[in-house]
C-alpha cells in the first residue's frame, strides 16, 4: 500500500474512532489495529493521537477563524464609506457564509465541538468569542469616536451575548441538524440577535 493510501486509511479510521469515543477515550491501539497497521507505521505519520486529531481538524478550524477575521475587517471598511448602519446586514450575510463553510467541513466541526476534550481545540468556541469581542470592541470605539454609535453595552455583557450567539450557531452541528433546516434556523437567529443589538446599540 502506498504511503498516501496508508495515511488516508489511518485518517479514516481515526476519524471514526474520535467521533464514536471522543479524543480522550479513543484508543490508538484500536485505530492501528482496525486500520491494519502497526504502531510503527502509525508513528511514521503522526507523533501521537493528538497529532492525528489535529490533522483531521486544523485546516477547517483555521479556515473558519480566517473567515471571521475577514468579516471583522469588512465591517471596518464600512466606516469611511459612512455605511456603518449596514453592519447588521453585513453580519447576517457573513453568518450565512460561515454556515456554508461549517457544513462543507461538518465532520471536522463535529470533532471540534463534541470530541475535542483533552486537545488544543477544547476551547475553540471560547477562543472565537474572545477574538470576536476584542475586535468588535475596537470597531465600536471607532464608531463612537466618529459619533456614529449611540447606546452602550459593557464588555462583560458583550462577551455573554457573543458567547450565546456562537453557541447557538454551533448547535446546528452538535445536534446534527440537516443543512436545509440549519439555514432557516440561522436566519431566525440573525433576526433575534440583530434585534437585541439594535435595542442596545444604534449605528448611524
Amino acid at each position: 500500500m502506498e504511503n498516501s493510501e496508508t495515511k488516508k486509511k489511518i485518517r479514516e479510521v481515526g476519524k471514526r474512532e474520535f467521533l464514536k469515543k471522543g479524543f480522550k477515550e479513543a484508543s490508538l491501539n484500536h485505530i492501528v489495529a482496525e486500520a491494519g497497521f502497526t504502531k510503527g507505521a502509525f508513528y511514521g505519520y503522526y507523533a501521537d493521537k493528538a497529532a492525528l486529531f489535529e490533522d483531521l481538524v486544523s485546516s477547517a478550524a483555521e479556515g473558519l477563524v480566517n473567515q471571521f477575521k475577514a468579516a471583522q475587517e469588512a465591517h471596518f471598511d464600512l466606516i469611511p464609506e459612512n455605511q456603518a448602519a449596514q453592519s447588521r446586514e453585513l453580519s447576517t450575510q457573513y453568518l450565512r457564509n460561515f454556515l456554508d463553510y461549517i457544513y462543507e467541513h461538518f465532520d471536522a466541526f463535529k470533532l471540534i465541538l463534541c470530541c475535542a476534550d483533552g486537545t488544543k481545540y477544547e476551547n475553540y468556541i471560547h477562543d472565537l468569542v474572545e477574538l470576536d469581542v476584542a475586535r468588535t470592541e475596537q470597531y465600536f470605539t471607532a464608531l463612537r469616536n466618529r459619533g456614529r454609535l449611540k447606546g452602550d453595552a459593557s464588555p462583560e455583557l458583550h462577551h455573554m451575548i457573543t458567547s450565546a450567539y456562537f453557541t447557538a450557531v454551533f448547535e446546528t452541528v452538535v445536534h446534527d441538524m440537516p443543512r436545509e433546516k440549519a439555514v432557516g434556523y440561522i436566519e431566525e437567529l440573525a433576526v433575534f440577535f440583530n434585534s437585541g443589538w439594535n435595542g442596545l446599540l444604534r449605528m448611524q
